[in-house]
């Protein structure tokens, strides 16, 4: 019996393909995953918590400045409330990969409903109020030319040896540079909100139930 060969020109372009296969897989950025050890998904929902639950409770939304609506994105001042669960997925579209990854850009909303009748999804503010931009939820007033308010990233905390503790950054506004995100008091000593601020909120995320 004779034996099939394959052209060498074919056998080029396999090694070729497998090559840039591996380049791909090794340049993405290592997984955020949640408090049981499993990757975050775009799919999910989580609770954002702070790593100390001695610092307050979960991420959730709240009015303050005199405002009713928007709502600001906010911290539960008792470490025993999880707050409103978030969905977090790619920023610019739905790409295949489905894993949210460390140091990308991101959007993030809560899987809540509001008697302000808007989005929930997160945005850096353009205005300061008590000298700081926060985030808040809700459509965005005065788009910057970059359209990036709503872009944040979670980055590796590194001052921890737990694995699975990482910090909130904004990167929108011009669009060239992120900011850390902490929480802070209001001016009358209210509610604590989050926003562009030291020093950052180091978080961990706890799986919702599927069903919130």
């Amino acid at each position: 019996m004779g034996s099939h060969r394959v052209h060498p020109l074919l056998l080029l372009l396999l090694s070729i393909l497998s090559i840039a296969t591996l380049s791909c897989s090794s340049a993405d950025s290592p997984p955020v995953y949640d408090t049981d050890g499993h990757e975050l998904r775009a799919d999910g929902n989580y609770y954002v918590l702070p790593a100390n639950r001695e610092h307050g409770g979960g991420l959730t939304m709240a009015p303050g400045h005199g405002r009713r609506c928007p709502l600001f994105v906010a911290q539960e001042p008792s470490g025993h409330g999880d707050g409103f669960p978030v969905r977090i997925t790619p920023h610019g579209g739905a790409p295949s990969d489905q894993i949210i990854r460390l140091s990308t850009d991101v959007r993030i909303h809560f899987r809540a409903y509001t008697t302000c009748v808007q989005s929930t999804e997160w945005h850096i503010d353009s205005e300061l109020l008590f000298g700081r931009r926060h985030v808040i939820t809700g459509p965005v007033r005065e788009p910057s030319p970059s359209g990036k308010e709503n872009a944040f990233r979670i980055k590796k905390y590194i001052g921890s040896a737990e694995a699975r503790e990482y910090k909130l950054m904004s990167c929108g506004g011009d669009g060239n540079s992120c900011q850390d995100l902490g929480v802070f008091r209001d001016g009358k000593g209210g509610a604590w909100f989050l926003g562009a601020t030291e020093p950052y909120h180091v978080v961990v995320f706890k799986k919702a139930p599927s069903t919130v």
